[in-house]
């Protein structure tokens, strides 16, 4: 399972430069909110509104050579939101290269979709928590502050420290459904844990905030 990286933000040739030297050149980016994927010779920006039900999905490149698409990242400064705002400006039901200030480099393909992936609901619904967050849960647990820790699903399933961590770290990867004091947790969509949340003080002792697995 590969991980996701959350970057803050790649507003700058120094961002991107690292982050194209990643072994996966793959990550969520907070600012705007953007998953950015380098696949091959083309870059896929699949970009997050509250009010949408499908995230926009921009697919640039070109067949041969991933050069036109640093182009494009070049002319808007090395910085994310100018690519997207410009993006964003293009009419895709007329040739894209027309009326629009936002010039593409004459080698450079374009195509706009809608993203359906099971895998980017989680990310879709990341900031949009009411009530328990995933990283407020993973405290409660840690301070053993629950009972009645249940499977919802057949084997394989992570851990109960592997699930702290996960909750601490990838929390965008979680659903956490709360009614009185019953929670269930979801990983990427599926219905993995219950347990009940009780009152009880947190437990007092020594302890790390390193979860070991």
């Amino acid at each position: 399972m590969m991980l996701i990286r959350v970057l803050p933000s790649l507003e700058s040739r120094e961002d991107w430069l690292s982050f194209f030297r990643r072994e996966h050149p793959y990550c969520l980016v907070e600012t705007p909110a953007v998953l950015v994927d380098f696949q091959s010779t083309f870059l896929q920006l699949t970009c997050f509104q509250p009010e949408q039900a499908n995230p926009v999905r921009y697919t640039l490149g070109a067949r041969s050579s991933l050069e036109p698409a640093w182009q494009l990242i070049k002319g808007c400064g090395w910085r994310l939101s100018c690519v997207i705002e410009g993006l964003e400006s293009l009419d895709f039901n007329t040739n894209v290269r027309d009326n629009t200030p936002f010039k593409l480099p004459s080698d450079l393909s374009v195509r706009k979709s809608f993203a359906r992936e099971p895998r980017l609901e989680p990310l879709l619904h990341r900031n949009n928590h009411t009530g328990l967050t995933p990283e407020a849960l993973a405290r409660r647990l840690r301070d053993g502050q629950y009972c009645d820790w249940q499977a919802l699903c057949a084997p394989p399933l992570p851990s109960f420290h592997s699930t702290l961590l996960s909750l601490s770290t990838e929390p965008w990867r979680w659903q956490v459904e709360q009614q009185d004091n019953q929670v269930h947790l979801a990983l990427d969509g599926r219905h993995i844990y219950r347990c009940d949340l009780t009152t009880e003080p947190p437990k007092q002792s020594l302890r790390s905030d390193l979860i070991k697995l």
